[in-house]
């Protein structure tokens, strides 16, 4: 089997890291901020001008979720101890922190059911994405496993099935029995991880980063465009199918995204910087007490306020709460980074990477 030797990442995908985050909270501005997904429950198949807007922005915008997954699998995820017990300090932390700081505000004592669910944060699915990632990384050694004692057709054949029941059977009939839930499942974070291991050893598939760029955007395109024409011939329901994570043409525009990075030329060291808080901005603006609380003002203050158009400001303030994210996420790492550290030399579980990998 020809498999390639893993290379560290390179500081062009750092900086891809970094814009599909502030990519995913342009997103969700423009899903709650802007009112968009309350035509998901609306029956009209009548959308007005500034919504048609914000959704053609947003079919540019709705690959980046595989695009993290995609990066994962492409390099592979290196299982370790201390990670995943980081993941559950750094969910447990910003849960109760942020529950805290609101109360604080509104003159509420902390409860035990909110002390709890803090704690529970992860298992309980606070937030989806970091619930499937979690045990998509718990998983990560034995996926590694099929790229390194499979044959390729082995290997390829487990990703066409994959591909049937996720890309195919899921996203046209989407039944409930095999649990792809329009691609927010670990089943389809797993299907996407196959695909970036699939890259990494076995398709290649070299053109220049124009080439990707451009692929990128007609698929962008085709994306509104199938939105566009369900709702205009079908059915809102069938429209929205468009911006499923398990839509195909989704899943083609995260990879020419990805690749459009991997061919770009980068050295700022600075990235890194910033690269290592990206999961605490995602936590930190969809808290459930929070999202709503960010996505309102901060849409009412692009408003108000805007630099050209509602659109570029909301992006100017996306990148300004990464900005002030990473800040925050420095500290809370100065904080909880010599406990963690002081708990795994006195329990010596990082012993269990070496039996597990």
């Amino acid at each position: 089997m020809n498999t390639k030797v893993k290379q560290p990442r390179e500081l062009n995908i750092e900086l891809l890291r970094i814009v599909l985050m502030v990519m995913i909270v342009c997103h969700h501005f423009l899903m709650r901020g802007r009112g968009l997904h309350l035509l998901y429950t609306s029956e009209s198949t009548h959308i007005n001008n500034d919504a048609l807007q914000g959704l053609f922005i947003d079919s540019f915008l709705i690959m980046t979720v595989n695009c993290f997954i995609f990066i994962s699998g492409y390099y592979g995820i290196k299982f370790r101890i201390k990670t995943i017990l980081s993941l559950l300090i750094q969910a447990i932390t910003y849960s109760i922190g942020i529950d805290i700081i609101f109360n604080f505000f509104t003159g509420d004592t902390l409860s035990f059911d909110s002390i709890l669910n803090g704690l529970l944060s992860v298992p309980n699915g606070q937030w989806w994405f970091i619930t499937a990632y979690f045990f998509l990384y718990l998983l990560s050694p034995f996926l590694n496993l099929a790229k390194k004692y499979l044959s390729k057709f082995q290997f390829l054949y487990i990703l066409g099935v994959f591909t049937m029941i996720n890309f195919i059977i899921g996203f046209t009939l989407d039944p409930t029995p095999l649990g792809v839930l329009n691609g927010y499942s670990l089943f389809s974070f797993i299907c996407i991880y196959f695909y970036g291991q699939a890259f990494s050893t076995y398709l290649n598939f070299e053109k220049g980063k124009l080439f990707y760029l451009g692929l990128y955007v007609i698929c962008s395109l085709l994306i509104f465009g199938m939105f566009f024409m369900g709702l205009k011939y079908i059915g809102v329901g069938i429209a929205w199918r468009a911006f499923s994570y398990n839509n195909p043409v989704v899943l083609i525009s995260a990879v020419s995204f990805f690749f459009f990075f991997k061919n770009l030329k980068i050295n700022y060291k600075v990235i890194s910087f910033f690269s290592s808080s990206v999961l605490a901005i995602y936590l930190i603006h969809e808290h459930p007490r929070s999202a709503d609380f960010l996505t309102d003002n901060l849409n009412a203050a692009a408003v108000n306020y805007k630099i050209g158009s509602v659109y570029i400001t909301l992006f100017l303030i996306a990148v300004l709460l990464f900005l002030g994210g990473t800040l925050i996420e420095k500290v809370r790492t100065a904080v909880t980074e010599p406990f963690l550290n002081y708990l795994i030399r006195k329990s010596g579980w990082d012993r269990l990477d070496e039996k597990i990998i």
